[in-house]
């Protein structure tokens, strides 16, 4: 009985881990580049679906809840601003952060009081040549042509290549915060096939009505699970204090 007291109450933890990330995927939605979550819980349910796991065994009666990231496009938005920019296919931009080399989807970019060309946030965007600088004194923004290789262009000689690099295994990536993403494992090559497009931006991937539903059945779940917990607390409470009474 104490047994299945923690099985529950193990559930209801996953089901508050659960509703974190739908809250989160719903609070990002008009966050630029946004890529939602889900509990790996609910993927390894998917993939089972299609995949053949018959030679695991299972090593114990709960279950792990982790996180996956959605890599799934957005939908581009023109917004006709010379240093916003979007990737069409599967590739994310490089930028410098605190931590070394990070990652994101989010292309609002601009320029610093230093013609660098940074994030939302001031990070320096990294091209194939490190961080990109452009004479701001000699070069107005409408002069700034950012092709769909990615390659920067500015009075029709190319000054540098947005750094690119391709998502072969989603999972080798890590949210860091600040819509940004780190690389965990494998190598950052270039994606095979991608087309970067200036003057637009990748919208969020989350699509509100399936997180809604998410949430309501999630909360359906947690009820249930306090239901099951107050009656084997009633069931416990019976054999203590009845079944086990003498005379």
């Amino acid at each position: 009985m104490l047994d299945r007291l923690k099985i529950s109450g193990h559930a209801m933890l996953t089901r508050m881990n659960q509703m974190d990330a739908v809250s989160n995927n719903i609070a990002n939605i008009n966050t630029k580049g946004f890529k939602r979550e889900e509990l790996f819980w609910n993927e390894l349910d998917k993939q089972s679906k299609i995949r053949d796991f018959s030679k695991f065994q299972a090593q114990t009666h709960i279950p792990y809840a982790g996180a996956t990231i959605d890599f799934k496009q957005g939908a581009l938005a023109p917004t006709g601003n010379t240093f916003d920019v979007a990737i069409s296919g599967e590739g994310l931009f490089s930028v410098e952060s605190n931590q070394g080399e990070a990652y994101t989807r989010d292309g609002r970019f601009t320029l610093n009081n230093e013609g660098i060309l940074v994030t939302i946030d001031g990070l320096p965007v990294l091209g194939e040549g490190g961080q990109i600088q452009i004479d701001l004194q000699a070069t107005h923004p409408s002069q700034v042509i950012i092709n769909d290789q990615g390659d920067i262009v500015v009075d029709g000689a190319v000054i540098d290549k947005l750094k690119l690099i391709g998502m072969d295994d989603p999972a080798n990536f890590r949210k860091m915060g600040a819509n940004l993403f780190q690389l965990v494992g494998g190598d950052s090559a270039p994606p095979e096939t991608v087309s970067v497009r200036q003057g637009f931006l990748e919208e969020s991937n989350v699509e509100p009505v399936y997180e809604m539903v998410r949430m309501m059945e999630i909360f359906h779940f947690y009820e249930t699970g306090q239901k099951m917990i107050h009656e084997q607390d009633k069931m416990l409470n019976k054999a203590v204090n009845d079944i086990g009474r003498v005379g």
